[in-house]
């Protein structure tokens, strides 16, 4: 069976490559699941041992991460982990993976140098540090989907975008290119192949316990709380994830053709 995330340690950083190329590094459910883990298990090995001082994510191929592995079927069963991403399983499991990135204590580098779109994008959202190459580019076509977004991925797209580029992207589902994404400061140029690398040495060599508390400060003073804030059970959330718009987005998309939204 395929790998469908490698990862790798070497002096002190642990580097997490999405291995679906084939499917441009989209997300299910199990390589959620997957990413968290290897996150949690740095976080302890960097505690117990002083193994790992910095994360980097990158992914195989051309893509960073295409989002949402949306042709996976939908499993109607009881078992939420062989459901597919329309789900509350695969919600839920998004979210895990991305509350984990946020509260480890170590760096967390996106090495970006291809498309994030979707989830992949709220991926980068939740990473430290995010280093593009040309072809980088994110998105996030929620309102082409019918889909609605978690008030932690709106808060933080608001904090590091900008109101107005958030707005572009979420309500307008707007392309944000790596030479905005640089002049934004939402990233920083990849100068040559190995500029994620260097980075993540340059940084493994700084304090560790106040690079910890200089990121739960950053993460408190946004106030971006997951316990609080990541699914809270508002009425438009709900509204969108069950309303019809969505089904016919996703039945669009099976047919080849543009969706007709109806507001219902």
């Amino acid at each position: 069976m395929k790998t469908t995330l490698l990862v790798e340690d070497r002096e002190k950083i642990r580097i997490l490559k999405l291995n679906r190329p084939e499917k441009r590094n989209a997300l299910s459910i199990d390589l959620c699941n997957q990413i968290k883990h290897a996150v949690v298990d740095a976080e302890q090995k960097a505690k117990n041992e002083d193994l790992i001082r910095a994360i980097i994510i990158r992914g195989e191929g051309r893509a960073f991460c295409s989002g949402a592995d949306l042709s996976q079927p939908v499993d109607t069963t009881a078992d939420k982990s062989n459901a597919g991403v329309y789900s509350d399983g695969f919600r839920e499991s998004l979210a895990a993976m991305l509350r984990a990135l946020c509260e480890v204590e170590l760096p967390v580098i996106a090495d970006i140098d291809g498309p994030a779109v979707g989830a992949g994008m709220q991926l980068s959202l939740a990473c430290d540090f995010r280093l593009v190459g040309e072809r980088a580019w994110f998105s996030i076509p929620a309102t082409k989907l019918g889909f609605a977004l978690d008030s932690w991925t709106i808060q933080r797209a608001h904090n590091l975008l900008g109101g107005g580029y958030a707005r572009r992207i979420l309500m307008a589902a707007y392309r944000l290119s790596a030479v905005q994404a640089i002049e934004s400061g939402f990233a920083l140029e990849k100068q040559t192949a190995e500029s994620s690398w260097d980075f993540a040495q340059e940084i493994s060599s700084l304090a560790p316990l106040a690079i910890a508390h200089h990121k739960k400060m950053l993460n408190n003073y946004e106030d971006i709380s997951y316990n609080t804030s990541i699914f809270e059970p508002q009425n438009s959330f709900t509204q969108c994830w069950q309303s019809d718009d969505v089904l016919e987005a996703r039945r669009a998309r099976q047919e080849g053709r543009s969706p007709v939204f109806r507001r219902r």
